[in-house]
């Protein structure tokens, strides 16, 4: 990690974080020690805002898209960021992620892969942060935030305690073992999701009104989903359609 830089955006950090408002609910001093932290991506802002309201600067996972801007990829190297390309198999930023780990250093990802539009829930973990965890036999952070952050308005985040997938170091790492640890990591986040959200209703917190952008993006997804699960359903049927003519034959 660049000193320079690290110092740079320390400074930075102080004088910008007024205009995000955030209350960190937890551990708010994350050790930068092998370890994933993890949890929902909801804002391009996500990490910025953690950045800003916990006290060290850790090795965040971010889409390559934003090397094309000389400022930020020299910022983010200097932070020792892992640029990732959506979309296949990056074998670059996987083995960086697993030497940082193997260094005894912290890393941050979102397991969704993508902003979420649905803020009251969470999407589909990929396996890549259940791999990463069992190959290195790196403890688990897992955090949430509340709402999409906006300047000047108030977001919450609830970091949660520490955990392992210790009962699958000793497993072969397929499909099924990245599958299931991986429900593991989304029953953790989403536990943290319902404590937060009770707590903060029974507070009298409410979310900001959603934009017009917002709604509209909120509508594309929930289409989206159901397109996509009239489809699995359909596949499923004609499955079963053609196992029963084969076993009728």
């Amino acid at each position: 990690m660049n000193k320079f830089v690290n110092m740079l955006v320390r400074m930075v950090r102080v004088i910008v974080r007024p205009f995000f408002p955030t209350k960190i609910y937890g551990e708010r001093n994350i050790p930068n020690k092998r370890s994933l932290v993890l949890g929902n991506h909801i804002s391009g802002w996500d990490p910025v805002v953690f950045t800003m309201w916990t006290k060290n600067i850790l090795s965040f996972v971010y889409k390559a898209e934003f090397q094309k801007v000389a400022f930020l990829r020299w910022v983010f190297d200097g932070l020792d960021f892992v640029p990732v390309r959506r979309g296949d198999a990056d074998i670059t930023a996987t083995k960086t992620i697993l030497k940082l780990l193997k260094d005894d250093k912290a890393v941050f990802l979102f397991p969704e892969g993508t902003r979420n539009p649905d803020i009251d829930c969470l999407q589909t973990f990929h396996t890549g942060a259940a791999l990463f965890a069992i190959k290195t036999h790196a403890p688990i952070r897992p955090f949430y935030i509340w709402d999409k952050t906006k300047v000047c308005k108030k977001n919450y985040i609830l970091v949660g305690e520490e955990f392992t997938l210790d009962e699958f170091y000793d497993k072969p790492i397929n499909h099924d073992t990245l599958a299931q640890a991986t429900e593991i990591i989304k029953a953790h986040v989403d536990e943290l999701r319902i404590r937060l959200n009770t707590y903060l209703e029974k507070k009298g917190v409410k979310r900001r009104k959603r934009t017009k952008k917002e709604i509209a993006k909120l509508k594309a997804y929930n289409d989206k989903q159901r397109t996509f699960k009239k489809q699995v359903v359909a596949r499923s049927q004609s499955s079963s359609g053609d196992t029963d003519l084969s076993e009728t034959d």
